[in-house]
């Protein structure tokens, strides 16, 4: 099993607030997204999330962040917040909610194509592992209903590996409870036969260490924690 070490990612936290661009997060009001968010701002990223009108903000609340309405099915949308500001990364950590499988590929569609048409940011993808592919790697995985999401999720991964794009992909397993606190023992594994628990806030934390770390690039991890419990019918 290959580990990403966490000190040398830790290196990347060196450089002053002032030198962090802009980052642009989707999904930012959910469980992981909001986690996200309150870990670029600790961190000294100047944040704008991407948010459906009416939707709610409770999460993001007392955050330091700019907003910026839309909806991710609209291509026009997502262009208009990509042209507004020279962003250093876009992270792209939405569910679909209620919307079909195809929400996936389609919003990944229409982030590429604004990220290409506006400045190129990095792009960084919180996916699931099983997705694609990388299915056949769990066999003994009963991952019932969730084959078609996590085939368009692969689909997603696609657009955005082809797109030409500086990109880092993070597959999550078994993610645990919300507002369970990190334990800080998450680490980033390039074994895509590996899935483990891990917290939705350790996520976030392995996911500015990335932004500030290059050698993350054009990569696909899989965010593992030894230490949590983990569902042996997964194994």
């Amino acid at each position: 099993m290959f580990r990403m070490l966490i000190v040398l990612l830790a290196l990347a936290w060196l450089p002053a607030a002032a030198e962090r661009g802009p980052v642009l997060v989707f999904g930012a009001t959910g469980q992981l997204g909001a986690e996200v968010v309150r870990e670029l701002v600790a961190a000294g990223y100047p944040v704008t999330a991407f948010v459906r009108p009416g939707s709610d903000r409770s999460r993001l609340e007392g955050l330091d962040i700019q907003y910026v309405t839309g909806d991710m099915l609209r291509a026009d949308q997502v262009a208009r917040a990509l042209a507004a500001r020279r962003y250093e990364a876009v992270i792209e950590a939405s569910a679909r909610g209620g919307a079909p499988d195809s929400f996936y590929p389609d919003v990944m569609r229409h982030v590429v194509a604004a990220a290409q048409a506006h400045g190129s940011p990095r792009i960084i993808l919180h996916g699931s592992v099983g997705a694609g592919q990388n299915i056949e790697k769990f066999p003994q995985a009963p991952f019932g209903r969730m084959t078609t999401t996590l085939a368009a999720k692969g689909e997603a991964e696609a657009l955005l590996i082809d797109s030409g794009l500086p990109y880092v992909i993070i597959r999550n397993g078994i993610l645990m409870r919300d507002g369970t606190p990190a334990t800080g023992h998450a680490y980033l594994s390039s074994n895509h036969a590996l899935m483990r628990s891990v917290t939705r806030a350790d996520l976030a934390r392995l996911t500015v260490m990335c932004l500030r770390d290059r050698g993350c690039d054009g990569r696909i991890w899989h965010a593992v924690d030894d230490r949590l419990p983990f569902p042996d019918r997964y194994r």
